[in-house]
């Protein structure tokens, strides 16, 4: 293998040839500084790291995940699978297939319980950590990758299914980590020229491509940008089909997955009735619109005007700060402007937005994406506009990178919902920016303070205002303790679901089945029962009409299920919210047609927003009664 170098140029070259703009100078100055080496204070981050690590896991010990909602799903698809059955064909899913094969590795290696996902998530979350103060370090700033890391392992701890150790797809988290590998693979290769990256880099691809496809196509977009400015650097297209030759293995790997996949029972099969994700399922036809809303991807003219208020002032509070470090060489009416956009900003925060939201806005910006974006395009401009052979591709290709899969969150970067998983990057990239942007401030002849000391702070500071952001309805937790680990919940979700789970052991020892729905598929995986028929999720848009619902349907008839545990979930979120009567009319109206309600699972009161839940039996054909439905 080629273990050509590809050097930085100098400092001296990138500001030669950066006279014309201060544009350009700015970007030489990013460009132009060397990678940072291990030493005492490297390691001393690396240790900071692990100890915040630590210290997060231990105080937010199994408080994580929803077991009402996507949580459930994940453990359930993985215990099956280690039970032998196959995905998609015996085991039905709606997203790639990495996450759950690996989940299932684990489970067959150290046991069914709910622990081996708390450590699977808790270390993914270190690793990604971890690359991203590898990634800062190669860009000359491990502060800046020390501090995302920091606020990744702050917001990957909540005690909601959007986090790290119990999550509502481990795709997400392991693809996030797959994507930081990835980025920081590429930006060695970037720097070294050594292919021995590029093919580490490819399997990384191959990997989110089959974990999670927004990172998976991000990867692909990164590595294929990546072979192309190499062959533009050495003006070969013989550098580029070698470089192409080494990712071929991983991406043949990948493909032979993808065929198995559909060889299972065809495309239509796989597209339609298991992954949601695809652009022409019935999810995204029906219910793809509000979902993507409502994680931030919506094009729509409030959020365009919040966007760019939001950049407005975000803009002019950086240019304060740094005003202060200009001020002696600054002209008079210069100065006037700047204080004026300055305090302009501040005004504005302290008249219109709360305390807290105001803190995030300037440390924690919500269009961080937008920004990222209009700096990948100036760096592209810039890259292109160097001598080739001494043009670096690696911060033009990063800043792509977390461009690219941060527009999934355009409109929505936040420290916690769906967004935890796409932060990282994106935050490190918007650090390196501010970083090189922002003069030192001379305090005094020895003393210089740095600006983007008080923008780290304060992100970690908005990141800990939120730290509590939780699903459930009071932040009093019990522990469920229960055969296959324990996990903590409110004490009425406590009483409930243990007598859910007793009652399907009770009745499954009976011989009689019993189905949860809609969702509330943990039920199966605590109780040590598997599901009776082949969907055991019914949220909005996952089961398709027609084939898919008729399917099921013949299904309930054939196995005759005595009882359903039905419970009050409501999908507030997409529009639709009482199943059966909103969406998936269809099954509902058999289910209604064919059972009828005993009575509540405990009985007595239940407070409003707690979750709930009635004993549906199945109707004797001898003595038919009409069932009501759920109010």
């Amino acid at each position: 293998m080629s273990t050509a170098t590809f050097p930085a140029p100098a400092a001296s070259e990138a500001y030669s040839g950066s006279s014309s703009g201060p544009w350009q100078l700015y970007f030489s100055r990013l460009t132009s500084v060397s990678p940072a080496r291990w030493n005492l204070t490297t390691a001393s981050g690396l240790g900071a790291l692990i100890v915040i690590w630590g210290t997060v896991l231990r105080l937010t010990w199994a408080s994580w995940g929803n077991l009402g909602v996507d949580s459930g799903r994940e453990l359930y698809v993985a215990w099956q699978l280690s039970e032998g059955k196959t995905l998609y064909r015996d085991v039905w899913y709606t997203f790639e297939p990495g996450s759950p094969y690996f989940n299932s590795w684990l489970f067959r290696l150290f046991g069914v319980r709910l622990e081996v996902f708390y450590w699977a998530g808790s270390l993914a979350a270190l690793l990604c950590a971890f690359f991203l103060l590898l990634i800062g370090m190669r860009f000359g700033s491990r502060l800046a990758g020390w501090v995302a890391g920091t606020v990744l392992l702050c917001s990957a701890f909540h005690p909601s299914l959007f986090c790290f150790p119990l999550p509502y797809s481990f795709g997400a988290v392991y693809g996030c980590l797959s994507f930081i590998v990835c980025v920081w693979l590429a930006v060695c290769a970037a720097q070294s020229g050594n292919r021995i990256w590029i093919f580490a880099a490819s399997w990384a691809v191959a990997a989110a491509l089959l974990l999670k496809l927004e990172f998976g196509i991000s990867c692909t977009f990164m590595l294929t940008l990546l072979l192309a400015a190499r062959a533009s650097q050495r003006r070969s297209w013989k550098i580029f089909a070698k470089d192409l030759a080494v990712c071929l293995p991983a991406a043949v790997g990948c493909l032979l997955v993808i065929f198995w996949m559909i060889s299972l029972k065809g495309f239509t099969f796989l597209t339609q009735e298991n992954l949601q994700s695809w652009p022409t399922s019935y999810f995204m036809r029906e219910y793809g619109k509000a979902w993507l809303a409502f994680t931030g991807f919506a094009f729509t003219r409030e959020n365009l005007t919040s966007a760019a208020l939001q950049v407005l002032v975000l803009l002019s509070f950086l240019q304060g700060l740094d005003l202060f470090a200009q001020w002696a060489r600054s002209t008079r009416r210069l100065r006037l402007l700047r204080t004026a956009l300055f305090l302009g900003s501040l005004a504005y925060l302290v008249a219109f937005v709360p305390p807290d939201e105001a803190i995030r806005w300037l440390f924690f910006p919500p269009d961080i994406p937008i920004i990222l974006a209009a700096a990948a395009l100036a760096g592209c401009v810039f890259y292109l506009a160097q001598p080739a052979p001494s043009r670096s591709p690696a911060l033009p290709l990063f800043l792509c990178a977390s461009a690219f899969v941060t527009f999934r969150i355009l409109f929505r970067m936040l420290p916690w919902l769906y967004p935890i998983y796409f932060n990282g990057p994106a935050l490190l990239g918007f650090f390196l920016l501010v970083g090189r942007a922002l003069n030192p401030i001379r305090l005094t002849r020895r003393v210089r303070f740095r600006p983007e000391i008080l923008l780290y702070a304060g992100c970690i500071l908005a990141t800990l205002q939120n730290f509590r952001r939780a699903d459930t309805p009071s932040e009093t937790v019990v522990p469920l303790i229960t055969e296959r680990g324990t996990v903590k919940v409110t004490p009425s979700r406590a009483t409930q679901y243990r007598a859910a789970l007793s009652f399907i052991r009770e009745k499954t020892a009976r011989g009689e089945l019993v189905l949860s729905v809609p969702e509330d598929t943990s039920l199966y995986f605590l109780s040590g029962v598997g599901c009776p028929v082949h969907v055991y999720l019914f949220t909005p848009g996952l089961l398709a009409p027609g084939k898919m619902t008729e399917d099921l349907i013949a299904e309930l008839d054939r196995k005759k299920i005595r009882y359903l545990i039905w419970s009050n979930r409501i999908f507030w979120e997409y529009g639709v919210p009482r199943f059966g009567v909103d969406f998936d009319k269809r099954l509902g109206d058999y289910l209604f047609a064919h059972y009828r309600r005993v009575g509540p699972l405990v009985p007595g009161y239940v407070k409003l927003g707690e979750w709930d839940a009635y004993v549906w039996e199945r109707i004797p054909k001898e003595a038919p009664m009409p069932a009501s439905k759920p109010r």
